[in-house]
């Protein structure tokens, strides 16, 4: 034994992972029940930026941004949805993976043939290749993208 210490220590942490990973912790067993009904269905954690029931906020989308044949940064945009239309926003929700493919393919086309690195990213044309995207997935118009935030992350 060359270091007793740091066995027990690993030792403790190991005994003690699995019932903060369950979900025990120091609540005492399931958790607080406040913190599981902030969970919205699916796992998905999001900030409420609006108290409209059209809203429908989306994961964050990103694609990579290339130059001189390198990874030089990757776009992150974080989104949302504004339909007024219950059925058209049941639609979206049950079309989400195909709304995802569309939005990802959309922001590489950007990222590869309308955005220069080092460049301020055009915000409008972005919202204009979602909004187009969008519409392409659902078949048709009444949804309307929202853009809270468009940044690079240098490499």
């Amino acid at each position: 034994m060359k270091n007793p210490v740091l066995i027990l220590s690993a030792f403790a942490l190991l005994s003690f992972s699995p019932a903060y990973a369950a979900g025990g912790g120091a609540e005492g067993g399931g958790g607080s029940g406040a913190a599981e009904a902030e969970a919205p269905s699916g796992g998905r954690r999001h900030r409420s930026i609006t108290s409209s029931q059209d809203f429908m906020p989306l994961d964050p989308l990103t694609a990579t941004v290339h130059a001189d044949f390198r990874l030089r940064g990757v776009l992150h945009i974080e989104a949302g949805l504004e339909i007024p239309d219950n059925r058209l926003r049941a639609r979206a929700e049950r079309l989400m993976p195909r709304l995802r493919d569309h939005y990802v393919s959309a922001l590489a086309m950007y990222t590869g043939a309308n955005y220069r690195f080092g460049d301020v990213p055009d915000a409008d044309r972005i919202s204009e290749l979602l909004q187009r995207a969008t519409d392409e997935a659902l078949g048709e118009e009444g949804a309307i993208i929202l853009l809270g935030m468009v940044i690079i992350h240098d490499n």
